[in-house]
């Protein structure tokens, strides 16, 4: 994903933090998820 002068793409740099954040944020809503469904059961 390298344009001709060395540098990555914009573009690809900004999925990857896209993809990044939203891997970060999914673990923290299912460990919200487990302590609620541990509070709900315990």
């Amino acid at each position: 994903m390298d344009t001709a002068g060395g540098s990555p793409d914009p573009r690809a740099r900004a999925v990857i933090a896209c993809l990044e954040a939203a891997s970060t944020t999914w673990v923290e809503i299912m460990d919200l998820y487990d302590e609620c469904l541990a509070a709900v059961r315990g």
